[in-house]
């Protein structure tokens, strides 16, 4: 607490200095375009005349509207945004109306800009881009417009904010629980997507990057209702069938989803792995698997409104996984000391049984006299147990059946509150999160080829958090916001194994991460610089004690000892016209890394597991650039990663310093007769990532063709992804005592048409932001 009240003092001392003093009325008013539609995100500045020197500034909200103090009656309001005619106005009188901003179309070169452009601009701790009435409204859905935003990749299971990792996704201030909710979006609904490159102190110490996307205010009541039917044929057929309803009669929101998905999914490797033991063992492995999964999920819930000051409401989801198997070969030609020892061929078969997923949460949002309260309540649940029969038939040695059932049980328990206050010109927001899970991993092989256990993990986190952000000048330059926070996290780790509590694996931390960040504007350029402490938790997984049976040469298991990783990470984000640029260094400590050891007693079988190492710097930069051009949309990023880390590993030290470097282009064309291309292109470099090597270059080509009929109401969509075949990987992992040089591939190359129709839709006010969301993901 008394590092707390520290960083109180200082920003108390700060806004001090700052004059506060006022001589004349609050100058308010509301920016529309030419349609009389809100203008959000417009730069809205004080200047002193004669001179113009910038007095103070600020950005027009959501709903166009914006207010400014004037501290002399000689000033004047700059309204300025890009694509539109900048507009000067007298302070008086102090309401201004409506104000309406006109296009103002621009030559470059011999090439008409118009003003259709996706804005991207710094607003407070986010780079922001505006969707709403820009070519990304057309898209398709949200998955397609995060596809293109600066600074975010997409990758073949999510997104990815350049070198910050996979980000914590909200939809209108809710923590998004499953991806498909992208899919579930539609583009038109998307007002603006903000992504934050170092979350301050009121999201967890675990996350890297947050993404906010915010819908456009739906007006109307009534029911409506929402389909979606996908097909998408690779070497197999997926089926999406998805319902979404809801209907809105004052104050009150009901709203439900159903969903069907059947997924079948190829995946292939040839593995070669060297064991330096007494013996030097060769392996040559090629290994194929058939999976697939028929899931049924839906949702109810509602949202009340007392009035604008106060909501409640509540949201269920469901999800039964109605079958899901896995079916394949793994074979293996074994050498020892380059002479041949055996040939086996293992056929597997998996299949998974759960119980239905539950997901309940509860909020309240209101606002008490000048501040904001929010509260969330979470529950879920989750059973699910793998049966595997692994047959192994060995030609020279003896034949193996091995057969396992893992029965996992999770349960959470999470609440979170926070409150938003004015304080002395700045704003002020305290909150806390409590998180209780209790997970039990059981893994029972009746032959006895590896260990039979039965393990607990039982975790409780609390956290606490202030955020204190205040405006600042920068004199004739210009101005901006300072921002101070720090949070503290208090985590019980308390482990068991065969229902034995062991003191020796479990743990307690008591950490604090502080985080501070400076933004503003000078001249045409906006920036940001930020700092952030950040951690990384293991995952359930990475913890188990359980030991898994791949072949008889390789095993697969936890790390209960692994500790928590401690991050710095210091970012710089500088946007100019439509280009943006971003530089990061982090230095983790106790970074976890994949590694593999010799089994005790067994030199020649390799543990795979997780370690710590002591500490990985790396370096990330990246510049984009988004403007639009005619009919043109074109979204270009280039971004270059770099390590330095070295460890002794297979026999000798080896250094892991080679940059990757990714780049990406994104091109939508807006056609006659309502017609929209798009043609996407994504490559990344060979290079060092961890303690590995990616061997070989990836690269990615896909396109799509999306007509809407009935006013937007009917949309059909067509997509070829992977055209190239580029989703080959090829990774060189070096390890205590082996080596493993791995080259897979997937079912990646497809062909999808996708129809949605909308009828009355109107989205839902739920407001839920969800809590205990990192527990979740390490679940």
């Amino acid at each position: 607490m008394k590092k707390i009240k520290v960083c109180l003092l200082v920003f108390f001392a700060i806004s001090s200095l700052l004059p506060i003093g006022l001589s004349a009325q609050t100058v308010r008013g509301k920016l529309v375009d030419e349609n009389n539609q809100p203008l959000p995100y417009v730069n809205v500045t004080l200047l002193s005349l004669p001179d113009s020197t910038y007095v103070s500034g600020t950005v027009s909200a959501e709903d166009g509207t914006f207010s400014l103090m004037p501290t002399t009656p000689n000033q004047i309001v700059c309204m300025s945004y890009i694509g539109y005619k900048t507009v000067y106005k007298s302070i008086q009188p102090a309401d201004m109306g409506t104000v309406r901003l006109t296009l103002d179309t621009q030559l470059l070169g011999e090439v008409e800009v118009k003003a259709n452009l996706p804005v991207t601009r710094m607003k407070d701790d986010a780079l922001t881009t505006h969707v709403q009435g820009t070519v990304l409204s057309k898209a398709g859905t949200a998955e397609d417009v995060l596809a293109r935003i600066p600074g975010l990749q997409k990758k073949q299971d999510g997104f990815e904010v350049f070198g910050k990792g996979a980000p914590l996704i909200y939809i209108n201030g809710r923590k998004m629980r499953d991806k498909t909710e992208l899919d579930q979006l539609s583009s038109e609904e998307i007002k603006s997507v903000e992504v934050i490159q170092n979350p301050g102190a009121k999201y967890d110490a675990t996350v890297g990057a947050v993404v906010r996307i915010r819908t456009v205010k739906r007006k109307g009541e009534g029911f409506g209702i929402s389909l979606r039917s996908s097909y998408d044929q690779s070497q197999n057929a997926d089926f999406v069938e998805q319902a979404d309803m809801n209907y809105r009669h004052n104050s009150l929101d009901v709203f439900g989803m159903i969903r069907f998905n059947r997924t079948v999914d190829r995946q292939e490797d040839l593995l070669e792995q060297t064991t330096f033991a007494d013996t030097l063992w060769t392996q040559s492995n090629y290994q194929k698997a058939d999976s697939e999964d028929r899931t049924l999920s839906g949702r109810i819930g509602f949202n009340y409104d007392f009035n604008d000051r106060h909501s409640i409401g509540m949201r269920y989801d469901i999800s039964k996984t109605l079958y899901n198997t896995e079916n394949g070969f793994f074979d293996s030609e074994v050498l020892a000391d380059g002479a041949p020892y055996d040939i086996l061929h293992s056929s597997i078969y998996s299949e998974a049984d759960s119980r239905p997923e539950h997901s309940l949460n509860a909020y309240y949002a209101g606002q008490i006299g000048k501040g904001q309260l929010e509260w969330d309540a979470d529950y879920y649940s989750d059973v699910h147990t793998d049966d595997t029969r692994n047959l192994e038939d060995s030609q020279d040695h003896d034949d193996r059946t091995v057969t396992s059932r893992n029965k996992v049980d999770n349960q959470l328990a999470a609440t979170k509150a926070s409150f938003t206050h004015p304080l002395w010109g700045g704003s002020l927001n305290v909150g806390g999160e409590y998180t209780y899970t209790d997970r039990h991993d059981d893994y029972i092989n009746p032959e006895g080829y590896v260990p039979t256990s039965y393990s607990r993990i039982r975790e409780q986190n609390l956290a606490g958090f202030v955020q204190y952000s205040h405006p600042l000048r920068f004199g004739k330059l210009g101005g901006g916001q300072a921002s101070l926070g720090v949070r503290y996290e208090h985590d019980d780790f308390d482990y068991y194994e065969d229902n034995t509590y062991m003191p020796g694996q479990s743990r307690t931390y008591d950490n604090f991460f502080p985080n501070a960040s400076l933004a503003g504007q000078v001249g045409k350029v906006q920036f940001q610089l930020s700092y952030a402490a950040k951690t990384q938790r293991p995952s359930y997984s990475q913890l188990r004690n359980n030991i898994t049976y791949a072949n008889r040469f390789t095993w697969q298991t936890g790390n209960p000892l692994l500790k928590p990783s401690l991050t710095h990470d210091l970012t710089a984000v500088g946007v100019w016209r439509f280009f943006q640029a971003m530089l990061s260094y982090k230095v983790t400590r106790d970074y976890i890394l994949y590694w593999g050891t010799p089994v005790e007693g067994q030199s020649a079988v390799t543990l795979i597991h997780h370690i710590n190492c002591d500490r990985m710097p790396i370096l990330t930069a990246m510049l984009s650039a988004s403007p639009t051009i005619g009919l043109w949309n074109l979204n270009a990023s280039a971004m270059l990663r770099k390590q330095w880390f070295s460890m002794e590993a297979a026999g000798q030290r080896r250094t892991y310093d080679n940059p990757i470097f990714i780049g990406t282009l994104n091109n939508v064309f807006t056609l006659p007769l309502g017609f929209q291309f798009t043609a996407d292109f994504s490559y990344q470099s060979r290079g060092h990532a961890q303690n590995g090597t990616c061997k070989r270059p990836l690269y990615f080509l896909n396109i799509g063709l999306r007509k809407s009929f009935l006013n937007d109401a009917l949309s059909i969509e067509a997509r070829g992804n992977d055209l190239l075949l580029g989703g080959k990987q090829e990774f060189m992992l070096y390890m205590q005592s082996s080596q493993m040089n791995d080259l897979t591939w997937g079912d990646t190359r497809s062909f999808s048409l996708t129809v949605r129709y909308r009828f009355n839709v109107a989205k839902s006010k739920y407001r839920g932001t969800g809590a205990g969301q990192a527990a979740k993901d390490r679940m």
